[in-house]
């Protein structure tokens, strides 16, 4: 029947029965007839449930072996509760299920076709309060929207920058190295910074040996500069500087300056985390500064600069802010 057969279709069914007879491998299989190794499956469980005659009718089609849509969405509940690690995982739980047999590519082009991306999973702190979160987003929200035009909002935080190449990911050669020098020095840059939430560009830094209550004193001053006669509003961390005594005592002289604590734990909700992301793709990951005063210089002229890069952070820069926590 192999030899005489014109079909190809039904050729490919004949081929089949005779690979799996001889041994053959489904994926050895489907390789050499450019199918996919679930229809080997499909072939072999007809064959058997129908026998040769009605399985090579031409007008027989195998059953796909794809989920109804009420399955495909029990399967995108599932995979959204609990982490599989990879496809084979997915296959199996699929024939377990819904006894249907997936090769792993059919699987891949399933996931995808469902919204699911291959990436890392991300931490969350056990003490993030995602209740809290919420409700600090709201009461932002109604602040930014009835803020008129004798108040500005600032998002404050630190960075820290150390003088050394950060690895980091880009499209390497398999079985490469990409390899890129590097520091042995531990030396920093420390920044204190305030990023307006209405202007991306409207950033001031100030760097010190240390940030403290006084560098945050020193940052705040150059806010009142900048929008001289107007309240200033600081959403900051829960960093012990903040709390200090000494800047309490300040801001009871400095009405003008008002402070607002994000919740615990909630980086996430500190817009300027994102500018110091943007700052480290930029100086730091990438680029190698044999000298720290380059390095250090790198860093200030990204900042004394930041309007070449207006529309990159606009884009970044959003008042959108992903909730997280237990």
């Amino acid at each position: 029947m192999q030899r005489i057969e014109k079909d190809k279709r039904v050729y490919i069914k004949v081929t089949v029965l005779l690979m799996l007879h001889y041994g053959c491998t489904p994926q050895l299989i489907a390789e050499s007839l450019g199918i996919d190794d679930s229809t080997v499956y499909r072939y072999r469980q007809a064959y058997e449930e129908l026998g040769l005659e009605d399985y090579l009718k031409t007008f027989f089609v195998a059953y796909s072996g794809q989920l109804t849509p009420e399955e495909e969405q029990q399967l995108a509940g599932e995979l959204r509760q609990r982490l599989y690690i990879n496809s084979k995982e997915v296959a199996a739980y699929i024939e377990s299920e819904f006894g249907v047999r997936y090769s792993l590519s059919a699987v891949v082009k399933l996931l995808g076709r469902l919204g699911f991306v291959y990436k890392k999973t991300k931490g969350v702190g056990v003490k993030a309060d995602r209740e809290a979160q919420e409700q600090f987003v709201q009461e932002l929200n109604e602040l930014l929207s009835q803020a008129d035009e004798g108040q500005v909002v600032y998002f404050n935080d630190a960075v820290h920058p150390q003088h050394n190449t950060r690895p980091d990911w880009g499209w390497i050669y398999r079985g490469e190295d990409f390899e890129m020098p590097a520091n042995p020095g531990r030396k920093r840059v420390n920044i204190n910074g305030a990023l307006n939430a209405h202007e991306v560009t409207d950033v001031l830094v100030v760097e010190s040996e240390r940030v403290n209550a006084q560098s945050c004193i020193k940052l705040w001053k150059k806010q009142r500069r900048r929008h001289p006669g107007k309240i200033i509003i600081n959403i900051c961390d829960n960093a012990p500087y903040y709390h200090s005594k000494y800047l309490k005592e300040w801001l009871a002289e400095n009405p003008w300056c008002k402070v607002i604590y994000l919740p615990p734990y909630a980086p996430n909700l500190n817009l300027i985390e994102r500018l110091w992301k943007y700052l480290r793709k930029k100086v730091t990951s990438y680029n190698f500064y044999e000298h720290f005063a380059e390095f250090r210089q790198a860093i200030l002229d990204f900042f004394k600069n930041i309007k070449e890069h207006k529309q990159a952070l606009e884009s970044l820069l959003t008042l959108n802010f992903h909730i997280v926590g237990l």
